[in-house]
């Protein structure tokens, strides 16, 4: 069984808190991803102008 956090530390039922972690990662999370892609996408580029 986990332990429960102190009552200070818990949110308040029913509100949800939106940590900065949470906000950023939601913002980060995909521009990585499209980052990842892109530099696929460069590599597919330079191999093939090898060729």
């Amino acid at each position: 069984m986990r332990p429960v956090p102190p009552p200070a530390v818990r949110p308040a039922p029913g509100r949800r808190v939106a940590t900065v972690g949470a906000v950023m990662s939601r913002y980060v999370a995909p521009l990585g991803f499209t980052l990842a892609a892109v530099w696929v996408a460069v590599l597919f580029v330079l191999a093939s102008a090898n060729h």
